[in-house]
């Protein structure tokens, strides 16, 4: 979906991105126990911001992010010159990626960005390894049914008639092919709930 004017904004905004996203890779990297010098992508990388802290906290060997929207892959390629990241432009519900080709996917917010989101799901578990582990932290159509998630509904865009409940999400998972590994709820300034997952691909 392409993004509003104030959406575009947000997404740009370093200073609010930078203090909130820290902390929540740090969260995410506890809950994950993913050892270092892993084969990581990330899809939504936005502006590169939370980019930058995946490469500095979970210290991955190999790193690729992607957006859908090639403005924002631009501007992460400049934030994150001088480092090892491949950005490219990408679209999650369908990537170039093999398969079994990741140790791990990360996303920070951004599955619930997508109509088809179990087409994402399914692409995903596709390309993870037997094994690996997608770390997200993602919201649910329950964020928006609440006051301010109703006075949000009028200022960003979303798939609102098609996004997820979470429950509805965690079992998509586990058909999908995951273990629920971790699985905790998150409230930013009493405004947003949202929630950490950790899951693993079956093997086998």
């Amino acid at each position: 979906m392409r993004m509003n004017k104030l959406e575009f904004f947000l997404m740009t905004f370093d200073l609010g991105r930078h203090l909130y996203l820290k902390d929540i890779v740090k969260k995410l990297l506890g809950i994950a126990r993913l050892p270092a010098d892993k084969k990581i992508l990330e899809i939504g990388c936005g502006n590169g911001v939370g980019s930058k802290y995946i490469l500095k906290i979970f210290e991955p060997n190999e790193f690729i992010a992607t957006d859908l929207d090639e403005r924002l892959v631009e501007i992460a390629m400049m934030k994150n010159k001088d480092t090892k990241a491949k950005f490219e432009v990408g679209n999650a519900t369908d990537l170039r990626f093999l398969k079994n080709e990741f140790d791990a996917v990360t996303g920070l917010s951004v599955i619930h960005h997508i109509p088809n989101w179990k087409d994402c799901v399914d692409e995903l578990q596709r390309i993870i390894k037997p094994g690996g582990l997608l770390i997200i932290k993602e919201l649910s159509i329950e964020s928006f049914e609440t006051p301010f998630g109703r006075l949000s509904r009028r200022l960003v865009f979303h798939p609102y008639e098609s996004m997820f409940r979470e429950n509805e999400f965690l079992d998509y998972l586990k058909k999908a092919g995951f273990l629920i590994c971790e699985h905790q709820p998150h409230n930013w300034l009493y405004f947003i709930n949202d929630f950490f997952l950790v899951a693993k691909k079956r093997k086998g």
